[in-house]
């Protein structure tokens, strides 16, 4: 995973930059957006590359008092297994239905699931149980047969094609960036996040489509989106949100200014208009001042501090859950803008906003 985890360099950062004002239409601060998951799956596939290179046993027996009472001992193995078993990621058949696992975790709950082994069999394990040693020899087993999976090609080769495809996925978005600013000297990059109130959280992915493709469809015509000269869209789900989307969209920074406002804009055109009263917005940019760099904003094209923050925190932000799971999606889970064809020395150029698919 050492390709995939480097695409975020600092999550420090990005943990801050994520807690962006979760808005209403009417500028209520409804509450921060959480990447306790994508925490939680990070630590999940971490544990499983341990385990993986750990020998030996994971529990075993120890007698107490002669052949009368036994207690369960948890070795190092069995560590990294009691914590992957204590995770809600490797019970929560919701996310599995909605998601694919990156391969090392999809691994762990795969086997967890064909031992039937839970957290709740290690908590009520008492002395002298009469079922501690059957559950020990599934637990030791469930192990080794992670181990040996792990190690076969079929699984060596999902683990190859998994990252490649995280990895392009994001190295397409930089070089979009790249093409940005190949064609203005400087770049108002506006991040929102659209999503939909708690009681309309059930929006289905078609609905949600079609939402998504009537804010880009109207972008033509909407005063609102002049000078927009590319935009990013990635969908994803959450158990509280349902269905929603982070953006970015890119105006041309010669005449565009007040990213804070646009985003606004943005968020109530989404709120009122496409979604009629059903949706939530979450403007980012209200938030950037108290970041060093968080990539956002005015970016010029010779200041190379905030374009690595660009494409190393912002654009990864929108990819960050793809390093550990992705959306089952009906079509494409993430598009963007065409990028400009030709660079027109009589002013900026004209590009349609057509909607490209991103990599696979």
């Amino acid at each position: 995973m050492k390709g995939c985890v480097n695409v975020l360099k600092d999550e420090r950062e990005i943990a801050l930059l994520s807690k962006c004002r979760i808005e209403t239409g009417d500028g209520d601060v409804q509450g921060e957006l959480d990447i306790g998951l994508v925490s939680e799956l990070k630590l999940a596939s971490v544990w499983v590359q341990k385990l993986i290179k750990t020998e030996g046993d994971a529990y075993s027996l120890n007698d107490t008092k002669g052949d009368t009472e036994v207690s369960l001992r948890r070795n190092i193995p069995g560590a990294f297994l009691y914590k992957l078993l204590k995770m809600n990621v490797s019970q929560d058949k919701g996310l599995r239905s909605l998601y694919t696992f990156e391969p090392y975790i999809a691994l762990m709950v795969k086997q967890v699931e064909a031992f039937g082994l839970s957290i709740n069999q290690l908590r009520a394990i008492h002395r002298g149980s009469e079922d501690i040693v059957p559950l020990v020899q599934k637990l030791n087993s469930c192990v080794d047969s992670i181990r040996q999976e792990a190690s076969s090609k079929a699984f060596q080769g999902k683990l190859k094609n998994y990252q490649r495809s995280s990895n392009k996925n994001y190295k397409e978005l930089t070089s979009y960036v790249d093409a940005l600013f190949e064609h203005y000297s400087r770049l108002l990059v506006v991040r929102v996040d659209l999503s939909y109130q708690k009681q309309h959280a059930k929006t289905t992915q078609a609905e949600a489509k079609r939402d998504r493709e009537h804010l880009l469809q109207n972008s033509r015509s909407n005063k609102l989106f002049d000078d927009m000269v590319g935009y990013i869209w990635k969908l994803e789900h959450g158990a509280e949100k349902g269905f929603h989307y982070h953006m970015i969209f890119f105006f041309d920074g010669s005449k565009v200014r007040q990213d804070i406002t646009k985003a606004l804009l943005i968020g109530k055109y989404w709120t009122n208009v496409v979604t009629k009263g059903r949706g939530l917005y979450y403007n980012c940019n209200a938030d950037k001042s108290r970041y060093k760099s968080c990539g956002i904003g005015m970016v010029h094209n010779a200041d190379s501090l905030m374009r690595d923050s660009l494409t190393s925190l912002a654009v990864p932000y929108l990819t960050k859950t793809d390093l550990y799971m992705k959306l089952q999606t009906t079509g494409r889970g993430m598009g963007k803008m065409e990028r400009p064809r030709q660079k027109d020395s009589r002013g900026r150029p004209r590009v349609a906003p057509t909607d490209r698919v991103c990599a696979a």
